[in-house]
């Protein structure tokens, strides 16, 4: 087998944003820890739905879907992490491309997929 060589700094994405007024300011979407990114992935498995036969169907509540991930790994430029409460006012199109960027930065797709796996074959037994 080949080495395997990692680096444990957090990936990053700096990000501009500006408001309604015109102000732009300077945050930074930063890749999960591994404890962030079990939080993710918990609160995801509690949302799936399934069939009786054990295939995914999607989820069931999305609220906070996106702003719940973003409060996880979006900082201001005090290096604080944004609240959801603020998140849930951006419009839709911000929130929905910074959360694919965060989904990607994390590698969370890995996550959903291994949980729907587990849940599928629970499901079947």
């Amino acid at each position: 087998m080949k080495e395997l060589k990692f680096d444990l700094k957090l990936r990053e994405v700096p990000v501009q944003i500006t408001d309604a007024q015109g102000r732009t300011a300077s945050y930074t979407l930063r890749e999960l820890n591994g404890r962030g990114r079990d939080e993710y992935l918990n609160e995801m498995g509690t949302r799936m739905k399934f069939s009786s036969q054990g295939k995914t169907q999607g989820l069931s509540d999305y609220r906070d879907l996106q702003s719940g991930l973003l409060s996880l790994c979006l900082y201001d430029e005090n290096n604080e992490l944004v609240k959801k409460k603020v998140l849930q006012e951006y419009p839709a199109g911000v929130l929905s491309d910074l959360f694919e960027a965060a989904q990607e930065l994390s590698a969370l797709d890995k996550g959903i997929e291994e949980i729907a796996e587990k849940k599928e074959s629970q499901v079947k037994s």
